[in-house]
């Protein structure tokens, strides 16, 4: 490895934060070629959270990207599935054109995406190059790739380590036999009395059985259980 590429990549790893490792991979990027690069942060199965971005792309880029382009992006659908590289190609773009125009518009022709993806913390991290210039060879490809992936993986890690811990997620709710029939009963408008009598059980068993439905799906009343059982699927095409 040249000593030029080793000594970067060391002051990446002492890099505390993405802010200071960033000017770092910019020089990089450049050392290697490319004229851009940026830094994108998801979480690929949350709604909630913001994708964060920091980059030396264009403000032009950056703003017609946030209008247009970030909902129907095909780096992010690639990269949120894959840890393979993702190459900017026509092709690439064919179901979104306007984002291949705006590229070459800003000068980013040719380009390269790698992410990693930390399942566990639900993280994507992904790095992106790109020139005005000269496609991105095979070879080229086979040289960098091994430690693009070391850099998005440290990444990931540093960005790991400054998020807040993620909530713990509650465990399944899980119904006996009797409960999952109480609760479709329950869902049909059947009364405590009724539904006794169907399944040839006393009304105070019956009543016994909700009250451990309320508990378990957390909720205030017996309508209230109902509609999340329905929601977690233990109720299937009933409507809530």
């Amino acid at each position: 490895m040249e000593r030029w590429k080793e000594h970067q990549i060391k002051q990446l790893t002492r890099a505390k934060n993405i802010e200071n490792a960033f000017p770092i991979l910019r020089n990089f990027a450049n050392n290697i070629g490319f004229q851009f690069c940026g830094i994108t942060i998801s979480r690929p199965d949350s709604q909630s959270f913001k994708p964060f971005y920091i980059n030396n792309f264009t403000e032009a880029w950056n703003d017609e990207y946030e209008k247009q382009c970030c909902e129907s992006d095909p780096i992010a659908a690639f990269c949120h599935q894959s840890m393979l590289p993702f190459l900017w190609t026509r092709k690439a773009f064919s179901k979104t054109p306007k984002m291949w125009s705006a590229l070459q518009n800003h000068g980013m022709e040719h380009g390269w995406s790698q992410s990693y993806l930390d399942e566990e913390n639900d993280l994507c991290c992904t790095i992106s190059l790109a020139r005005t210039y000269c496609e991105i060879s095979a070879l080229e490809l086979y040289e960098q790739y091994g430690v693009m992936h070391f850099i998005t993986q440290h990444l990931s890690e540093m960005i790991v380590r400054a998020l807040p811990p993620a909530q713990a997620k509650s465990p399944p709710v899980r119904l006996s036999t009797r409960e999952l029939e109480i609760v479709r009963l329950c869902a049909l408008g059947k009364t405590a009395w009724e539904i006794g009598q169907i399944l040839n059980v006393a009304e105070r068993t019956v009543n016994y059985h909700i009250k451990n439905l309320i508990v378990k799906f957390n909720a205030c009343n017996k309508m209230s259980a109902v509609i999340a059982a329905t929601r977690a699927g233990f109720i299937p095409n009933h409507p809530c």
